[in-house]
């Protein structure tokens, strides 16, 4: 360390040192010394106030960007919470791959939303616990739910679907097996 660089500092009545300009920065920025900290070096006279030596910078607002971060994430947690739950629904309604009356539950929702519903209609399900799910012989699986269906005109019309199920266990994949024809 040369002369120039030995800087020594005076802190609760402890001489500690020597230290270079870098590290007594460092100290004065994160506060590891106060702003009233004295210094000293070879060619001082006396003790001077380390602020004269190295300024202290101004510290940021972290309230600010607290603001900022909130005030960017508002929009973005009012958008989740209002498209979240219908999200969650499409991805489970497409993404079941287990033999399980859960699984059938999700499967057949998907398949009444995108094959069965009229274009004009949204179905809306009541909740897992409502349905009638019935695993039966050789991978197939009925399940009845329920719910209503709106169409934009009116507040939805009562509705109810079945839907018979096959799981392919080779590919994971549940698929709607054909609508036999009822008989008189």
């Amino acid at each position: 360390m040369s002369f120039r660089e030995a800087y020594y500092l005076h802190v609760h009545g402890e001489q500690l040192g020597p230290y270079t300009l870098r590290q007594i920065d460092h100290q004065l920025q994160t506060g590891l010394i106060a702003a009233d900290t004295l210094y000293w070096s070879e060619d001082l006279d006396q003790w001077k106030p380390v602020t004269d030596l190295i300024p202290l910078r101004k510290k940021g607002r972290p309230w600010r960007v607290i603001l900022i971060v909130l005030a960017a994430l508002l929009p973005l947690a009012g958008v989740a919470t209002f498209f979240g739950p219908t999200v969650m629904d499409g991805w489970r309604e497409q993404t079941q791959r287990e033999y399980t009356e859960e699984g059938a539950y999700w499967a057949a929702r998907g398949i009444v939303r995108h094959e069965i519903a009229v274009a004009s209609q949204v179905p809306q399900f009541l909740p897992i616990e409502a349905a009638e799910v019935e695993l039966g012989p050789e991978n197939t699986a009925v399940v009845k739910l329920e719910g209503h269906t709106l169409d934009g005109s009116s507040a939805g019309k009562p509705a109810a679907w079945k839907v018979r199920l096959h799981f392919d266990p080779s590919v994971r994949t549940w698929s709607p097996l054909p609508v036999s024809p009822s008989t008189p």
